[in-house]
């Protein structure tokens, strides 16, 4: 897959869950923090209905596609539009060179609500 830093137009938030815990390793307090903001490419790659007991929730999944970039854990966020986006497979290098960073992640849409 082929992308230009052109083509890099959607501003973005990668977000990770910064855990407290006290001296017995109980947490004790969490806070959402911001690792960066960038510029990305946004792909929308699939659409799913999924039929669940008793309520239904659709799905939608999106490759992300930023300059290359270390420090993005597999379990951060992305904010777009609004829009909270989970990875759910680690970064990884597009096209295997030191350019550009690829992310996989869903969006959970609960009871057909945007």
């Amino acid at each position: 897959m082929k992308v230009a830093i052109a083509e890099l137009s959607e501003r973005i938030s990668i977000r990770y869950l910064e855990v407290a815990r006290n001296n017995r390793g109980d947490i004790i307090k969490t806070a959402e923090q911001e690792r960066c903001k960038v510029w990305a490419k946004i792909f929308p790659l699939t659409a799913r209905n999924l039929e669940t007991t008793p309520e239904r929730a659709n799905k939608i999944s999106y490759r992300v596609i930023i300059r290359y970039r270390e420090g993005i854990k597999p379990d951060d966020e992305i904010l777009w539009r609004g829009r909270r986006l989970k990875l759910i497979s680690p970064p990884y290098l597009l096209d295997g060179e030191k350019k550009f960073t690829a992310m996989e992640c869903e969006e959970v849409i609960e009871n057909g609500a945007t």
